[in-house]
């Protein structure tokens, strides 16, 4: 439905906000009021979620049940007749809200100039046609749903959505890419990687998987059957600002670069006073060109302060935008991502703001101060750790800290282990002391067998998903390694195995083998040789 009502808005020349329903509602709800949202569009469920609001609210389910066949007709709109073109002005096309380190997201004001240079790069880098079969992966709230969309929509290919249980499961995944035929595909760095270890038919219609949002570490050697390009960018400057097409058959455990600037996209890497560096030399990313977005929302402040004038751009007034990402370039003149200068990092393709987190604990009567650091349980999988103290006399409640973010953070950003701490350890000139913090010491209980069929099932499946030998009926399924992907694809297996349909919520409130058995046993009851 997201398309529906994006294309609409875009067609009455109007600018979207890209929202994720499955984001706690006090997240939607600040979204609505900081951007000033006139019109809602989303479907029954949604709206019933979101409450009051000032926004004028449309069901798309009723709206689309009204229309007649013949308004429902497939070229009923045609959006390749040079109407989005001519629409290439500097006024926002969307917004989409990242992660803020004020405590807050905030938007990013995507202009049509920059959608339109998104646009003409992509279907001429990847020779994109009408015959063409595109995949749409990503959240609407993802900056990475903008380019599943237009690039296919402005030339009359066609989009394909697959299920949340399709999403989540890799080999389901490719078993749908391969057999619905997708020419391509975006895919995050860590489904990429899963989707790579996997054997593919020879045969696939799959001419090329886009990746990107994280680093990414090549699992196998081996070819496989459709290019594979890396790509970097940042909301900031319109999705993409590198790409390039990964090699196979080196070193497995080589890091890939993340290409070279992209069409309409001048690239400079500066030292601490915006010096170009020499090359092959560490510096900080600064992007200029066609892609640099308008600013932020509603903050002039942090816009002034991230959107630059560009020095070196051939024509004025140019801008650039400082990334904050320390990169240099390779031999090959092909940038290399080198990690960040501040606490912000890359959690399953989504870049959050550390001290947004710490900001929602802090929002906790019982915690006092806290800051949260981000770990590698092992390549590709980063842990959210969280360091609190105690408000005077109080006592903290881990699962209850773990709800709270919940009801406040989308759920990759909920930490995946709480560390309760005295006060927090400082450098000698008053800053905290990162590098003092102490890695979590994860619970550890009982690790009998499972007492029932159901908790035995469980423990096996947390086993398989987290890597491990075996797992105690009582261990935190968080504090193991496990994060909200892990645990989406967690509840696929359920369903699979016993029938049962469990909510998310479930397994942040009962993270162990013990407490989602207990879950499934309660759904099974009426019905128990279910869970034989």
């Amino acid at each position: 439905m997201n398309v529906v009502g994006a294309l609409a808005t875009l067609e009455v020349g109007g600018s979207y906000v890209g929202m994720d329903p499955s984001y706690p509602k006090a997240r939607l709800e600040y979204m609505v009021r900081d951007a000033e949202v006139p019109v809602l569009l989303a479907d029954s469920s949604t709206l019933e979620r979101l409450g009051s609001t000032v926004a004028e609210l449309i069901d798309l389910d009723l709206e689309l049940d009204r229309l007649s066949p013949e308004a429902r007709r497939e070229d009923a709109v045609s959006f390749n007749d040079g109407t989005f073109a001519d629409r290439a002005f500097d006024v926002a096309a969307y917004v989409i809200y990242t992660s803020g380190s004020t405590g807050s997201p905030k938007g990013v004001q995507v202009s049509h100039r920059n959608l339109v240079s998104l646009v003409d790069w992509h279907t001429q880098a990847f020779e994109v046609g009408a015959t063409d079969r595109a995949s749409v992966l990503a959240s609407p709230a993802f900056d990475a749903s903008v380019w599943e969309l237009w690039p296919y929509l402005t030339v009359g290919a066609s989009l394909h959505i697959p299920g949340r249980d399709i999403v989540t499961v890799p080999e389901r995944l490719r078993d749908w890419l391969v057999a619905t035929r997708i020419t391509i595909a975006f895919v995050p760095t860590p489904l990429a990687e899963a989707l790579l270890d996997l054997p593919w038919p020879n045969d696939v219609a799959l001419r090329f998987m886009l990746t990107g949002g994280d680093v990414l570490h090549l699992p196998a050697a081996t070819e496989p059957p459709f290019a594979l390009v890396n790509n970097y960018g940042v909301a900031e400057a319109t999705v993409v600002s590198t790409s390039g097409l990964v090699a196979f058959g080196g070193r497995v455990d080589r890091v890939p670069g993340i290409g070279r600037a992209i069409a309409g996209t001048r690239l400079y890497v500066l030292d601490a006073d915006r010096r170009p560096v020499r090359a092959g030399d560490a510096g900080e990313l600064y992007i200029g060109g066609a892609g640099v977005a308008i600013g932020y929302l509603n903050r002039p402040d942090l816009t002034a302060d991230r959107f630059l004038s560009d020095p070196f751009a051939p024509e004025t007034p140019a801008r650039m935008y400082r990334t904050g990402d320390l990169v240099r370039m390779n031999a090959e003149h092909e940038y290399e991502f080198l990690g960040r200068l501040d606490t912000q990092v890359q959690v399953r393709g989504q870049r959050v703001e550390l001290d947004e987190i710490a900001a929602a604990l802090m929002a906790h009567p019982t915690v006092a101060q806290s800051v949260v650091i981000a770990r590698d349980a092992q390549p590709g999988n980063v842990q959210l750790i969280a360091y609190v103290v105690a408000s005077r006399e109080q006592r903290l409640d881990h699962q209850d800290l773990r709800n709270h973010v919940l009801s406040r953070l989308p759920g990759f950003m909920v930490p995946s282990a709480f560390v309760e701490l005295e006060s927090l350890p400082l450098t000698s000139n008053g800053k905290v002391d990162r590098d003092a913090l102490r890695a979590p010491e994860p619970f550890v209980g009982e690790s009998e067998n499972g007492r029932t069929p159901v908790e035995a099932a469980i423990a096996e499946i947390l086993a398989e998903l987290l890597a491990l030998i075996s797992v105690g009926l009582h261990e935190n399924f968080f504090e193991l390694g496990g994060h909200s992907l892990m645990a989406a694809q967690l509840l696929v297996r359920i369903e699979e195995q016993f029938d049962v349909e469990l909510p998310m919520l479930t397994v942040f409130d009962n993270p162990t083998a013990a407490g989602i058995a207990a879950a499934i046993e309660r759904d099974l009851s009426p019905h128990p040789s279910l869970g034989a």
